[in-house]
């Protein structure tokens, strides 16, 4: 786990962008963009956690209606350096257990 108290403004800019960009790729067809907020359980595993970015199209699935998210089809990390071993390996690995998973996007901020 990690402590996380902010985000650095670089970090903040991705994610705005990525959140901008994907809604606007996805207008009109049934899918939401999510910001950290939304909190992504993965089943398999027992892991939870607050991706940059999620996207879950179609029906949608939660676990504690709505607060977590179950079948994202796109998580994207904007890599800092705490955390980029982590997002690259064993989340990676727990992330790969998600069915409805199609993409996993690490993002540099640099």
């Amino acid at each position: 786990m990690f402590a996380m108290a902010g985000a650095q403004r670089a970090h903040n800019q991705w994610v705005a962008r990525l959140i901008r960009e994907l809604g606007q790729q996805l207008r009109g067809r049934p899918c939401d963009v999510y910001p950290s907020d939304m909190r992504v359980h993965v089943e398999a595993t027992g892991l939870y956690t607050y991706p940059d970015v999620s996207v879950a199209c179609g029906d949608q699935q939660f676990r504690f209606q709505p607060d977590t998210l179950l079948n994202p089809v796109l998580i994207i990390e904007v890599l800092s350096p705490p955390t980029e071993a982590y997002d690259r390996g064993r989340k990676f690995e727990q992330y790969q257990s998600m069915e409805s998973l199609r993409e996993y996007l690490l993002v540099a901020s640099d």
